[in-house]
Protein backbone atom coordinates (compact mmCIF):
# COMPACT_ATOMS: atom_id res chain seq x y z
CA UNK A 1 0.00 0.00 0.00
CA UNK A 2 1.29 3.43 -0.79
CA UNK A 3 1.05 5.59 1.86
CA UNK A 4 1.95 9.04 2.75
CA UNK A 5 2.15 10.59 6.46
CA UNK A 6 2.02 13.63 7.28
CA UNK A 7 3.19 15.20 10.78
CA UNK A 8 2.72 18.66 12.04
CA UNK A 9 5.27 18.28 15.22
CA UNK A 10 4.95 21.42 17.15
CA UNK A 11 1.27 21.61 17.14
CA UNK A 12 -0.44 21.42 20.76
CA UNK A 13 -3.45 23.19 21.14
CA UNK A 14 -5.42 23.72 24.60
CA UNK A 15 -8.40 20.86 24.90
CA UNK A 16 -10.97 23.25 26.55
CA UNK A 17 -10.57 25.84 23.63
CA UNK A 18 -10.23 26.27 19.75
CA UNK A 19 -7.93 28.41 17.77
CA UNK A 20 -9.70 31.91 16.54
CA UNK A 21 -11.33 31.19 13.47
CA UNK A 22 -10.77 33.57 10.53
CA UNK A 23 -12.38 37.33 11.57
CA UNK A 24 -9.30 36.90 14.69
CA UNK A 25 -6.34 35.66 12.32
CA UNK A 26 -5.52 38.60 9.72
CA UNK A 27 -4.91 37.42 6.57
CA UNK A 28 -6.83 33.99 6.89
CA UNK A 29 -10.21 34.27 5.19
CA UNK A 30 -12.80 31.35 5.51
CA UNK A 31 -12.03 28.19 3.91
CA UNK A 32 -8.11 28.65 4.33
CA UNK A 33 -7.68 24.91 5.88
CA UNK A 34 -9.22 22.79 2.90
CA UNK A 35 -6.93 20.42 2.90
CA UNK A 36 -7.55 20.28 6.97
CA UNK A 37 -10.95 20.21 6.92
CA UNK A 38 -11.30 17.19 3.93
CA UNK A 39 -8.97 14.90 6.38
CA UNK A 40 -11.05 15.55 9.90
CA UNK A 41 -14.15 15.48 7.97
CA UNK A 42 -13.70 12.20 6.58
CA UNK A 43 -10.81 10.76 7.68
CA UNK A 44 -11.35 8.03 10.88
CA UNK A 45 -9.55 9.91 14.30
CA UNK A 46 -7.84 8.23 16.90
CA UNK A 47 -5.75 9.55 19.79
CA UNK A 48 -2.09 9.20 19.84
CA UNK A 49 -2.07 8.02 23.48
CA UNK A 50 1.96 7.99 23.46
CA UNK A 51 2.33 11.08 21.30
CA UNK A 52 3.60 11.38 17.77
CA UNK A 53 6.98 10.34 18.58
CA UNK A 54 6.50 6.72 19.47
CA UNK A 55 3.52 6.30 16.77
CA UNK A 56 6.30 7.41 13.89
CA UNK A 57 8.79 4.93 15.65
CA UNK A 58 6.74 1.71 15.35
CA UNK A 59 5.37 2.66 12.16
CA UNK A 60 9.34 2.63 10.98
CA UNK A 61 9.41 -0.54 12.65
CA UNK A 62 11.94 0.86 15.58
CA UNK A 63 9.38 -0.08 18.37
CA UNK A 64 12.67 -0.12 20.87
CA UNK A 65 12.80 3.47 20.50
CA UNK A 66 8.83 4.53 20.95
CA UNK A 67 8.96 5.08 24.37
CA UNK A 68 13.20 6.70 24.26
CA UNK A 69 13.10 10.07 25.58
CA UNK A 70 13.21 12.58 22.36
CA UNK A 71 16.84 13.79 23.36
CA UNK A 72 18.12 10.11 23.98
CA UNK A 73 16.53 9.42 20.21
CA UNK A 74 18.06 12.42 18.72
CA UNK A 75 21.62 12.01 20.25
CA UNK A 76 22.14 9.43 17.66
CA UNK A 77 23.16 12.60 15.04
CA UNK A 78 25.63 13.66 17.25
CA UNK A 79 29.28 12.13 19.00
CA UNK A 80 28.18 11.77 22.57
CA UNK A 81 30.77 10.06 25.15
CA UNK A 82 30.14 7.20 26.93
CA UNK A 83 28.52 7.70 30.57
CA UNK A 84 26.87 10.89 29.55
CA UNK A 85 23.36 12.12 29.61
CA UNK A 86 21.41 14.03 27.08
CA UNK A 87 18.87 16.85 26.47
CA UNK A 88 17.44 18.89 24.29
CA UNK A 89 17.62 22.52 24.30
CA UNK A 90 15.80 24.13 22.39
CA UNK A 91 15.90 28.25 21.72
CA UNK A 92 12.93 29.97 23.13
CA UNK A 93 12.30 33.90 23.34
CA UNK A 94 10.22 35.05 26.61
CA UNK A 95 7.47 37.29 26.95
CA UNK A 96 7.33 39.63 29.70
CA UNK A 97 3.63 40.19 30.94
CA UNK A 98 2.67 42.31 33.94
CA UNK A 99 2.72 39.70 36.47
CA UNK A 100 4.80 37.05 34.65
CA UNK A 101 7.06 35.20 31.97
CA UNK A 102 5.05 33.55 29.45
CA UNK A 103 5.53 32.29 25.33
CA UNK A 104 3.52 31.82 22.84
CA UNK A 105 3.96 29.69 19.82
CA UNK A 106 6.04 32.12 17.80
CA UNK A 107 8.69 32.45 20.78
CA UNK A 108 10.05 29.13 19.86
CA UNK A 109 13.33 29.55 17.77
CA UNK A 110 15.36 27.72 15.12
CA UNK A 111 19.08 29.37 14.99
CA UNK A 112 20.86 28.96 11.75
CA UNK A 113 23.99 26.90 11.38
CA UNK A 114 26.61 29.73 11.99
CA UNK A 115 24.45 31.05 15.05
CA UNK A 116 24.67 27.56 16.70
CA UNK A 117 28.25 27.21 16.13
CA UNK A 118 28.79 30.68 17.50
CA UNK A 119 26.72 30.14 20.46
CA UNK A 120 27.70 26.15 21.17
CA UNK A 121 31.26 27.20 21.18
CA UNK A 122 31.03 30.29 23.28
CA UNK A 123 28.62 27.84 25.64
CA UNK A 124 31.67 25.47 26.14
CA UNK A 125 34.37 28.48 27.07
CA UNK A 126 31.55 30.30 29.70
CA UNK A 127 30.32 27.06 30.91
CA UNK A 128 33.82 25.42 30.93
CA UNK A 129 34.38 22.94 34.15
CA UNK A 130 30.75 22.84 34.85
CA UNK A 131 29.75 19.74 33.00
CA UNK A 132 27.98 20.56 30.84
CA UNK A 133 28.14 21.31 26.80
CA UNK A 134 26.39 22.31 24.20
CA UNK A 135 26.18 20.73 20.32
CA UNK A 136 23.85 22.28 17.27
CA UNK A 137 21.91 19.94 15.72
CA UNK A 138 20.49 20.18 12.33
CA UNK A 139 17.05 21.25 13.43
CA UNK A 140 17.99 24.51 14.60
CA UNK A 141 18.27 23.38 18.33
CA UNK A 142 20.88 22.01 19.90
CA UNK A 143 21.51 19.07 22.65
CA UNK A 144 22.89 19.31 25.64
CA UNK A 145 25.43 16.62 27.54
CA UNK A 146 25.66 15.96 30.83
CA UNK A 147 26.36 14.09 33.48
CA UNK A 148 24.12 11.54 34.99
CA UNK A 149 20.78 13.07 36.85
CA UNK A 150 18.36 11.68 38.74
CA UNK A 151 14.90 11.34 37.17
CA UNK A 152 13.64 14.63 36.15
CA UNK A 153 10.03 15.78 34.41
CA UNK A 154 10.04 18.01 31.44
CA UNK A 155 8.21 19.44 29.50
CA UNK A 156 8.20 20.09 25.08
CA UNK A 157 8.60 23.76 24.21
CA UNK A 158 5.50 23.10 21.95
CA UNK A 159 3.25 22.58 24.89
CA UNK A 160 4.80 25.45 26.62
CA UNK A 161 2.22 28.22 25.93
CA UNK A 162 -0.65 26.22 27.10
CA UNK A 163 0.49 26.54 30.40
CA UNK A 164 2.31 29.21 32.97
CA UNK A 165 5.81 29.43 33.12
CA UNK A 166 6.25 28.31 36.75
CA UNK A 167 3.81 25.42 35.95
CA UNK A 168 6.53 23.99 33.28
CA UNK A 169 9.89 24.08 34.73
CA UNK A 170 12.04 21.07 34.99
CA UNK A 171 10.23 18.87 38.58
CA UNK A 172 11.55 15.72 40.04
CA UNK A 173 14.36 14.51 42.39
CA UNK A 174 17.29 15.67 39.97
CA UNK A 175 15.66 19.15 39.11
CA UNK A 176 17.39 21.66 40.63
CA UNK A 177 20.57 20.82 38.77
CA UNK A 178 18.69 21.91 35.66
CA UNK A 179 16.97 25.23 36.85
CA UNK A 180 20.01 26.36 37.67
CA UNK A 181 21.69 25.57 34.58
CA UNK A 182 18.47 27.41 33.07
CA UNK A 183 18.85 30.38 35.14
CA UNK A 184 22.65 30.86 34.57
CA UNK A 185 21.53 30.12 31.03
CA UNK A 186 19.36 33.30 31.02
CA UNK A 187 22.18 35.29 32.34
CA UNK A 188 24.56 34.44 30.19
CA UNK A 189 22.46 35.07 27.05
CA UNK A 190 20.78 38.04 28.24
CA UNK A 191 23.84 39.93 27.25
CA UNK A 192 25.03 38.11 24.76
CA UNK A 193 26.16 40.10 21.40
CA UNK A 194 24.02 37.47 19.25
CA UNK A 195 21.04 38.86 20.79
CA UNK A 196 21.97 42.09 20.22
CA UNK A 197 22.68 41.48 16.29
CA UNK A 198 19.16 39.39 16.00
CA UNK A 199 17.31 42.35 17.23
CA UNK A 200 19.39 44.95 14.49
CA UNK A 201 17.98 42.46 12.32
CA UNK A 202 14.51 42.23 13.38
CA UNK A 203 15.01 38.80 14.79
CA UNK A 204 13.67 37.85 18.12
CA UNK A 205 16.33 37.72 20.96
CA UNK A 206 17.34 34.61 22.12
CA UNK A 207 15.85 34.59 26.39
CA UNK A 208 17.18 31.09 27.15
CA UNK A 209 17.26 27.52 25.67
CA UNK A 210 14.51 25.41 27.18
CA UNK A 211 16.06 21.84 28.13
CA UNK A 212 13.84 19.02 27.96
CA UNK A 213 13.58 15.44 27.02
CA UNK A 214 16.62 14.08 28.59
CA UNK A 215 17.65 10.66 28.19
CA UNK A 216 20.93 7.97 27.73
CA UNK A 217 22.09 7.71 24.43
CA UNK A 218 20.89 5.28 22.08
CA UNK A 219 22.27 2.24 21.02
CA UNK A 220 22.24 0.95 17.35
CA UNK A 221 18.97 -0.68 15.49
CA UNK A 222 19.50 -3.10 12.85
CA UNK A 223 18.78 -1.16 9.74
CA UNK A 224 17.52 -4.21 7.86
CA UNK A 225 14.11 -4.55 9.84
CA UNK A 226 13.29 -0.87 7.85
CA UNK A 227 11.44 -1.10 5.18
CA UNK A 228 11.80 0.92 2.46
CA UNK A 229 10.46 4.86 3.00
CA UNK A 230 11.17 8.45 1.83
CA UNK A 231 11.53 10.72 4.63
CA UNK A 232 11.57 14.55 4.61
CA UNK A 233 12.06 16.60 8.46
CA UNK A 234 14.27 18.61 10.14
CA UNK A 235 12.81 17.86 13.84
CA UNK A 236 15.67 16.22 16.08
CA UNK A 237 13.80 13.58 16.89
CA UNK A 238 12.95 11.85 13.41
CA UNK A 239 16.71 12.99 12.18
CA UNK A 240 17.91 10.50 14.97
CA UNK A 241 15.37 7.80 13.88
CA UNK A 242 16.62 7.91 10.42
CA UNK A 243 20.60 7.79 11.36
CA UNK A 244 19.68 5.09 14.08
CA UNK A 245 18.04 2.65 11.13
CA UNK A 246 20.35 3.69 8.66
CA UNK A 247 17.55 5.53 6.21
CA UNK A 248 18.08 8.88 4.18
CA UNK A 249 16.35 11.73 5.92
CA UNK A 250 15.74 14.29 3.10
CA UNK A 251 15.67 18.02 3.73
CA UNK A 252 12.04 19.43 4.46
CA UNK A 253 11.13 19.91 0.98
CA UNK A 254 7.45 18.57 1.51
CA UNK A 255 6.15 19.97 -1.61
CA UNK A 256 8.54 17.86 -3.90
CA UNK A 257 7.10 14.18 -2.25
CA UNK A 258 3.55 15.27 -2.72
CA UNK A 259 3.50 16.85 -5.62
CA UNK A 260 6.07 14.67 -7.67
CA UNK A 261 6.26 10.66 -8.23
CA UNK A 262 7.12 9.03 -5.31
CA UNK A 263 9.64 6.72 -5.10
CA UNK A 264 9.14 4.36 -2.30
CA UNK A 265 6.14 2.90 -1.07
CA UNK A 266 5.15 4.59 2.19
CA UNK A 267 6.26 8.43 2.40
CA UNK A 268 6.79 10.14 5.86
CA UNK A 269 6.85 14.49 5.95
CA UNK A 270 7.50 16.19 9.41
CA UNK A 271 6.33 20.21 9.08
CA UNK A 272 6.87 22.43 11.96
CA UNK A 273 4.33 24.99 12.59
CA UNK A 274 7.83 27.61 13.99
CA UNK A 275 9.32 27.31 10.73
CA UNK A 276 6.58 29.68 9.04
CA UNK A 277 5.85 32.06 12.69
CA UNK A 278 9.12 31.89 12.28
CA UNK A 279 9.93 33.05 8.33
CA UNK A 280 7.17 35.59 8.49
CA UNK A 281 7.03 38.24 11.48
CA UNK A 282 4.01 38.99 12.73
CA UNK A 283 2.41 35.79 11.41
CA UNK A 284 -0.82 33.97 13.38
CA UNK A 285 -0.48 30.06 14.44
CA UNK A 286 -3.79 30.04 12.54
CA UNK A 287 -2.16 31.81 9.71
CA UNK A 288 0.94 29.49 9.66
CA UNK A 289 -1.57 26.47 9.64
CA UNK A 290 -2.93 27.92 6.26
CA UNK A 291 0.40 27.98 4.72
CA UNK A 292 0.96 24.37 5.89
CA UNK A 293 -2.33 23.48 4.20
CA UNK A 294 -1.58 25.38 0.79
CA UNK A 295 2.13 23.95 0.60
CA UNK A 296 1.33 20.25 1.66
CA UNK A 297 -2.01 19.44 2.92
CA UNK A 298 -4.11 20.09 0.14
CA UNK A 299 -2.04 18.99 -2.14
CA UNK A 300 -1.58 16.00 -0.54
CA UNK A 301 -5.63 15.05 -0.70
CA UNK A 302 -5.24 16.05 -4.36
CA UNK A 303 -2.89 13.55 -4.81
CA UNK A 304 -4.78 10.97 -2.55
CA UNK A 305 -8.19 11.47 -5.23
CA UNK A 306 -6.06 11.23 -8.30
CA UNK A 307 -4.80 7.55 -6.83
CA UNK A 308 -1.32 8.63 -6.00
CA UNK A 309 -1.57 7.34 -2.67
CA UNK A 310 -3.89 5.03 -1.17
CA UNK A 311 -3.72 6.31 2.09
CA UNK A 312 -3.42 9.54 3.99
CA UNK A 313 -2.27 9.86 7.11
CA UNK A 314 -2.38 13.04 9.55
CA UNK A 315 -0.65 13.58 13.16
CA UNK A 316 -1.62 16.88 15.22
CA UNK A 317 -2.28 17.57 18.56
CA UNK A 318 -1.88 14.03 19.89
CA UNK A 319 -4.50 12.56 17.03
CA UNK A 320 -4.52 10.27 14.23
CA UNK A 321 -6.37 10.74 11.11
CA UNK A 322 -6.39 8.27 8.21
CA UNK A 323 -7.87 9.15 4.84
CA UNK A 324 -8.45 6.86 2.10
CA UNK A 325 -9.73 7.92 -1.23
CA UNK A 326 -12.70 6.76 -1.22
CA UNK A 327 -13.65 8.00 2.16
CA UNK A 328 -14.58 11.17 0.46
CA UNK A 329 -17.89 9.53 -0.55
CA UNK A 330 -19.24 9.39 3.47
CA UNK A 331 -21.20 13.20 2.17
CA UNK A 332 -23.22 12.59 5.45
CA UNK A 333 -20.53 13.81 7.77
CA UNK A 334 -21.23 17.57 8.25
CA UNK A 335 -18.41 19.58 7.79
CA UNK A 336 -16.49 21.20 10.44
CA UNK A 337 -14.36 23.98 11.11
CA UNK A 338 -10.94 22.68 10.36
CA UNK A 339 -9.16 23.93 14.00
CA UNK A 340 -12.00 23.67 15.98
CA UNK A 341 -11.56 19.54 14.88
CA UNK A 342 -8.08 19.65 15.87
CA UNK A 343 -8.30 21.61 18.99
Amino acid sequence: MRELVIVIADLHLPSDQALPGPEGSPGVGPGAWPGIEHVVRFGSSAPLVEGWRGWVARWLGLPEYADRPAASVAAATAEVPAGRACWLATPLHLLEGLTRVHADWSCLLRLPAQQRERLAADFRETFRGSGFDLTGLESGEFLLTAPPLAQIRTLEPARVPLASMAEVLPSGEGAAALRRLGTEIEMWLHAHPLNSERVRRGERPVSTLWIWGGGEPPAPAAASRVSAVTVSASEAYVRGLCRLAGLECGAPAPEGLVMNDATTPRTLCVLEVVESLQAHAGMSLPAALAELDRRVIAPAVGALRRGRFERLVLLANDRRWTLRGADRLRFWRRRRAALEALA
